[in-house]
């Protein structure tokens, strides 16, 4: 048995409060990988091995965070498994959040068929993070359903996300949108109008920016909105 792997049966009984001694050795031999494909490759794989173990959630949420460092696609299909799983999830996201690739976005998105409370709401949440313009349509499902702290995560996905898909939906969602839901979307859209001028989509900014300064909106977002349109025209 190598060092590592020896090291590793020790974190698989790690718990909060005890000695971190081997979680600190196993760091040590992941920055040592650094710079070596094969080496690190080799690393990903043993620590995925304590994911897929009877771990204690102190080890795997350690785990998780080496991950986030050294994490490839290859560690995806693990930390997909977890994402359902309130007791994991927010471990998984951590790491799957800071991995590259297409594989990550599509993982997240897959997931939602069967998450449910917070794992759901956290899946939203890592989907704007991570900017996924491929999940705009099913966060536009979300939006649209009755369960209202899904609909604000959505929201608020869509508003990091933006994109001219994600404004659009926005838009429809603030004619129907309420209370707190309302306020969300309505915070969101204006983001989207700031992303639109950083990606010089002028035009398409400008037109969400009148529309947030019409009577009836919220005297921040006005503002907001008249700050937006003066700062585009400089540009």
């Amino acid at each position: 048995m190598t060092e590592l792997q020896e090291l590793l049966q020790k974190v698989k009984t790690y718990d909060w409060g005890q000695s971190r001694l081997a979680l600190t050795e196993v760091s040590e031999i992941v920055k040592k990988a650094y710079g070596n494909k094969d080496e690190l490759a080799n690393v990903e794989k043993a620590l995925l091995g304590v994911l897929d173990s009877d771990a204690t959630r102190a080890g795997k949420q350690f785990v998780c965070r080496e991950l986030s460092i050294i994490g490839t696609e290859q560690s995806v299909p693990t930390l997909a498994e977890m994402l359902a799983n309130e007791e994991t999830s927010d471990m998984a996201r951590y790491a799957l959040e800071r991995i590259p690739g297409s594989a990550v976005d599509e993982a997240l998105r897959s997931s939602l068929r069967n998450a449910k409370g917070n794992a759901r709401i956290g899946i939203i949440n890592s989907l704007g993070q991570r900017r996924d313009k491929g999940a705009v349509r099913n966060l536009s499902r979300i939006l649209g359903r009755p369960n209202q702290e899904a609909a604000i995560a959505a929201a608020a996905a869509l508003g990091q996300i933006a994109d001219s898909q994600a404004a659009e939906a926005l838009a429809e969602a603030k004619n129907k949108a309420e209370g707190k839901l309302l306020s969300v979307v309505l915070d969101a859209y204006l983001k989207c109008a700031d992303q639109l001028v950083a990606d010089g989509n002028k035009v398409g900014a400008l037109a969400i920016y009148k529309e947030l300064q019409k009577e009836g909106m919220p005297k921040p977002i006005r503002t907001a909105a008249l700050t937006g349109m003066i700062n585009a025209a400089k540009k």
